[in-house]
């Protein structure tokens, strides 16, 4: 396999995706509230674009009998204490081929994540599902590869994601995917990607 671009997935394979579950000390309900949440059809709306960090700011300030502004800005503050894994971010740091991010997040993540991390000068290409408006990770990674070089063939642009259907979903239209189950294992293993780039 001749890899010419990397595909990050970002939650659970660049950091742990529980960072808005940071307790709030005036909301102790706040993390089993947000974990519910995040399996609900406002939380997939909010994913696509449908709706903004507004309104769900003032959904949970309902809820929690806060003000929205309250709420938002606790948003944002978790969206600046993200824990990286090390060992991949090493790898990122690398920058051995042109990569990007292929993530399903809203719009928080491109007001807050991306501009608090740098996230723009370490990626040629962030792509994420509130701005496409879709959830489909293949869409994704066309579109990042659209944006990194349309020469590449998608066999050439390795997705590299926590999550088994967004990599079959890939590997379905043709593109080379690696399942990240963990760190050291992808750390072990990346020069046999990146080798003939």
């Amino acid at each position: 396999m001749t890899v010419r671009a990397i595909l990050w997935d970002f939650g659970d394979t660049l950091a742990d995706e529980r960072w808005m579950r940071a307790p709030m000390p005036e909301a102790p309900r706040w993390p089993e509230l947000y974990a519910r949440f995040s399996e609900s059809e406002l939380a997939e709306r909010w994913n696509i674009g449908a709706v903004g960090i507004d309104e769900i700011a003032a959904h949970f300030a309902e809820q929690l009998g806060i003000e929205a502004a309250r709420v938002r800005a606790h948003m944002e503050a978790c969206s600046r204490a993200i824990i990286f894994f090390p060992l991949v971010h090493e790898l990122t740091q690398r920058r051995a081929l042109p990569q990007a991010i292929v993530t399903v997040n809203p719009d928080i993540f491109s007001l807050v994540v991306v501009p608090a991390y740098a996230l723009s000068s370490q990626f040629e290409a962030i792509v994420t599902s509130w701005q496409t408006g879709s959830l489909d990770k293949a869409e994704l990674c066309d579109r990042a590869i659209a944006m990194l070089n349309p020469q590449f063939r998608r066999d050439e642009c390795l997705l590299i994601d926590n999550r088994e259907d967004a990599v079959a979903r890939w590997t379905d239209k043709g593109g080379a995917a690696f399942h990240f189950q963990g760190e050291r294992d992808l750390h072990d293993r990346f020069a046999e990607f990146v080798r003939g780039g």
